[in-house]
């Protein structure tokens, strides 16, 4: 592996200094230059909102209960790659492709239940539940760009804007609480509450950055960019099928008929509100350029 890295700091040297040369050779003069770019860096996250569920009082011969959740997701913050190309005259304007990448942005947070209430026997209860939010939300942004580049010695400071078009998915899983009445107590089942969406859209990003020049071929560049993305109001989805856990007075499993199970799926999916996700998200990253 060191080997490795020596042969490969070696030909970096060898890149930069055949590139310096080539530079001193006089050629004739040209209309435009092509700057070929490679980034790495991070992204300042995502944003998302939670869902919240309460269900009004509802009571038996033998009880009384209160039910509430809040399913809150939380987003890590991904790192990125990015790639670009610009066409650019000798006034410094120009055009720009770029692509970047957003390696997966996981989805952790928490499940919340909580039934209260007063029981003719047993007096008052008070039962909860937190139960994990798992997923991942995935993105890459193709850019088209307008850009001016000021091309005046080592430090060239440049602007970009332009169109952008998104791909990517946003996929999660979790738990929420269903209360019900099981011999004359109060318990209540898990439901599985999944969401699966697929992101494409059309934005608009805004950039700005730096080239700072190692020779008139070679360059360390920064830059941090904003990308304006569609904001989704995405719903979870009840599956109540099969063997649930269940809690409350008794503790232990319920086999759910399959015409019950799809009422209380129905049912569900009204009672727990939508969420935003907004993919709209700042990036700063640093890298090197080339220029032909």
């Amino acid at each position: 592996m060191k080997k490795f890295l020596k042969l490969l700091g070696v030909a970096f040297l060898v890149f930069c200094f055949t590139a310096s040369l080539s530079a001193q050779i006089q050629r004739p003069s040209k209309p435009f230059t092509i700057d070929v770019g490679i980034n790495f860096g991070t992204t300042l996250g995502y944003s998302i909102t939670e869902s919240t569920y309460i269900e009004p009082e509802w009571s038996t011969t033998w009880f009384y209960v209160d039910e509430s959740g809040e399913i809150a997701p939380e987003l890590s913050t991904p790192l990125c790659f990015g790639g670009n190309i610009s066409l650019i005259t000798r006034m410094g304007i120009g055009v720009q492709f770029a692509l970047d990448y957003n390696f997966n942005s996981d989805i952790t947070g928490t499940s919340s239940y909580l039934g209260t209430g007063y029981d003719i026997i047993a007096g008052n209860f008070d039962f909860s539940s937190d139960w994990d939010v798992t997923g991942t939300a995935k993105l890459m942004v193709l850019s088209l760009n307008f850009l001016y580049k000021y091309q005046g010695g080592m430090f060239n400071p440049w602007f970009a804007a332009g169109g952008s078009y998104y791909t990517g998915s946003l996929e999660a899983n979790t738990l929420a609480g269903y209360g019900i009445s099981y011999a004359s107590y109060f318990c209540y089942f898990d439901v599985n509450e999944d969401v699966e969406e697929d992101l494409s859209g059309i934005g608009f990003n805004v950039g700005a950055g730096a080239d700072i020049n190692f020779t008139p071929n070679i360059a360390f560049t920064i830059e941090a960019r904003y990308f304006i993305l569609k904001k989704y109001e995405m719903y979870w989805w009840a599956d109540s099928s099969g063997t649930r856990n269940l809690y409350g007075f008794y503790e232990g499993t319920v086999q759910l008929s399959s015409s019950y199970a799809d009422s209380v799926n129905e049912y569900m999916d009204d009672l727990i509100e939508p969420f935003e996700f907004n993919p709209s998200y700042a990036k700063l990253a640093a890298g090197f350029k080339f220029s032909f």
